[in-house]
């Protein structure tokens, strides 16, 4: 109880900058160097403060929308994002009902590939429960949010190896992306060739992660 605390305090009211895992915010901090007041979109976004790449751009000014499968990460959002469209949804290209897993570090939850499940159970992370949720495009989910933006400065896709479902779940020739930091893992190679049909480039990778920025033609 008491780490829980103390975790919550140093999160949330403590701690005023790095809040991602990895060098990601020093990154986008460069790129956006020029942009004021932005929009975002975050799935699989967790935590409003910890581990998160969205948490000093909305410091600074920016407002977006934040989407995690999890009911009670939403309850956070909701307190310290209120700038923020937050949603629960799990985010897919095509509809219907996936596992989720909920672990007992919760930044791990998401639907698993089972070798992403065994390689997590194997560094001894353990599963507290499984839950059968219906999925969304994110399509749908920006139409839902009543938010005029067909310009998205920052896409962030960190959903645990169903990152290329999400990915595919938004229409490039409709919406233009700035930025798309996403979590790529195994599947690398198949994202890249897919953004390049959208003028997207890679730009760099932060451990697991790979950040792509769109061509200004």
């Amino acid at each position: 109880m008491l780490n829980s605390t103390l975790k919550f305090f140093y999160w949330n009211i403590f701690k005023k900058n790095n809040f991602s895992q990895g060098n990601e915010e020093k990154i986008l901090q460069d790129i956006f160097s020029d942009t004021i007041k932005g929009f975002y979109i975050d799935v699989g976004c967790h935590h409003p403060n910890r581990f998160s790449n969205t948490a000093l751009l909305y410091k600074k000014g920016w407002k977006g929308i934040n989407i995690d499968a999890n009911e009670k990460n939403l309850k956070l959002f909701n307190f310290f994002r209120k700038r923020d469209y937050n949603i629960r949804a799990l985010v897919s290209k095509t509809a219907g009902a996936l596992k989720y897993y909920y672990f007992d570090e919760s930044a791990l939850n998401g639907c698993l590939s089972d070798s992403r499940l065994d390689l997590l159970l194997n560094e001894n992370y353990k599963v507290i429960k499984t839950e059968k949720i219906l999925t969304r495009r994110l399509d749908d989910i920006i139409t839902e949010s009543k938010i005029n933006h067909k310009r998205i400065d920052l896409l962030d896709i960190d959903v645990e190896g169903h990152d290329f479902q999400v990915l595919q779940s938004i229409n490039l020739d409709l919406y233009d992306v700035r930025v798309i930091l996403i979590e790529t893992g195994d599947q690398e190679n198949a994202i890249i060739q897919y953004l390049l049909k959208f003028n997207h480039h890679l730009y760099t990778r932060v451990d697991r992660n790979c950040i792509f920025l769109k061509k200004v033609i």
